[in-house]
């Protein structure tokens, strides 16, 4: 890439350093333009992985003193000539220090900008790069830990050989169809069926894990819902350890959808704690209840809370008729003061029945037990090869769809060359979750997510 950009690099809050940071041809000597050293040599005399101390200055001003580390191409982040500038971390202190980057000649990084150009110029491959935002977003240590080991090239290794095999058989089965007079390996149609089970087998692995991944790394869009009164908001303040939604005895006090993020175990549960689902005349609370059915509709995840002392009613059995084919959870509440609900009565909608008492503390643990069976997080491994997202899902599943009726068309005595077409168009999904084979679209709409600075 030729051009030179430009971006702060830490969080924008104040801070004891900010980093600006420099990638492109000409980032030495853009730097060297707002960068005075205090020693004898500048910036173009400093050999890769050295720093120099100095000032920052605008014009005859000093606007910051300043550590510059320097960076030579290809080793570097990007790949690329890099300039960090380690200045004191103010606000607009370091909207002025990048200021006068810009002038002196570097453009805006855009969001992604310094990993794109990490990825262009073979430092990562793409799901490597999709790594380094799981890391930087990463909720808890097993998140951290699993982000790592994708950024190490855990999926990346695990995609590669599954491609290297459909390359290799494709291959055998092309060479056998086109050049049959030519001395080639005879073609076992048992052995060649096995082998693309055994890539499938692997792929599904993957797919079968991609759920609880995404408990534990990026969370899951979680939903408490219940009539009003049940116990909802003391349910959400037991999860996230403190008080976050008011608890009254009066009917209908959450009129609004409260959002949190809680780490529960190894699941990370992105909550809604919302307004009783039940008809009202409030228009205040009708509308509540409206955003509350659109968080139904729409959660992973859904906690059902009914209240144990009082018999299931028309409004329960609405909630129980929205969690069937749901992951779901229903939470017989108040067992303190006694049930008359039994666990049978809801057990055919849901995944999961636990009776407790949301007052109670102790029940934590047994939530977290409940909900990292249902997610299958209780033996999450993050060393473990894993999809991150969604479109490392569809790529897998395009490609498990084509090896599948590959499979198909041997054991249906299908010709050969048929066979290899299926199988060639299982191998460009997969170079496309690495980025081997990757359009501009799907990469703009990769980076479109990152940070400006990263």
């Amino acid at each position: 890439m030729s051009s030179t950009v430009a971006a702060i690099s830490t969080p924008n809050a104040a801070g004891g350093i900010g980093i600006v940071k420099i990638s492109g041809p000409d980032a030495i000597s853009v730097a060297e333009r707002v960068f005075s050293p205090a020693g004898s040599r500048t910036l173009s005399e400093l050999p890769g992985f050295h720093a120099a101390f100095g000032s920052v200055v605008s014009g005859d001003s000093v606007l910051d003193q300043c550590i510059a580390i320097v960076y030579r191409a290809p080793k570097s982040y990007t790949g690329e000539d890099v300039v960090e500038l380690q200045c004191h971390g103010g606000l607009t202190l370091m909207q002025l220090v990048l200021r006068l980057v810009l002038a002196a000649g570097a453009e805006p990084a855009g969001p992604g900008e310094f990993t794109k150009r990490a990825f262009l110029n073979g430092k990562l491959d793409l799901s490597e790069a999709e790594s380094v935002m799981d890391l930087i977003g990463a909720h808890g240590e097993q998140a951290v830990s699993a982000a790592v080991h994708a950024l190490e090239g855990s999926l990346s290794r695990e995609i590669r050989g599954c491609a290297d095999t459909l390359v290799a058989e494709s291959a055998h089965i092309a060479a056998w169809v086109d050049y049959p007079d030519e001395d080639v390996e005879p073609l076992d149609r048992a052995e060649l069926a096995g082998n693309l089970k055994n890539v499938a087998a692997k792929l599904e692995a993957l797919t079968e894990k991609f759920d609880a991944g995404q408990a534990v790394t990026a969370g899951v869009e979680t939903v408490i819902a219940g009539r009003p009164n049940v116990g909802k908001s003391t349910l959400m303040n037991l999860l996230l350890g403190r008080n976050r939604s008011i608890v009254t005895a009066v009917a209908g006090t959450t009129r609004d959808v409260i959002e949190e993020t809680a780490r529960i175990g190894n699941v990370v549960l992105r909550l809604s704690d919302t307004a009783g689902l039940h008809d009202s005349d409030d228009p205040v609370e009708s509308i509540g209840i409206e955003m509350a059915h659109r968080k139904l509709d729409r959660a992973a995840i859904i906690l059902a809370v009914f209240d144990g002392n009082e018999p299931l009613n028309d409004e329960d059995r609405q909630i129980l008729e929205a969690c069937k084919g749901r992951h779901s959870i229903a939470i017989i509440n108040k067992t303190d003061l006694g049930t008359v609900v039994p666990e049978d009565a809801v057990a055919g909608s849901v995944s999961r029945v636990l009776s407790l008492s949301a007052k109670d503390p102790s029940c934590y643990d047994q939530l977290v037990v409940v909900l990292e069976d249902l997610l299958g997080t209780a033996d999450f491994d993050p060393s473990a090869a894993m999809l991150a997202n969604e479109r490392q899902l569809a790529c897998v599943n395009r490609s498990l769809s084509c090896i599948r009726d590959a499979v198909s068309a041997l054991e249906n005595g299908l010709t050969l060359d048929t066979v290899g077409l299926s199988t060639e168009a299982a191998i460009e999904p997969l170079l496309e979750l690495t980025g081997e084979r990757v359009s501009d679209t799907v990469m703009e709409q990769v980076f479109e997510r990152f940070c400006v600075g990263k």
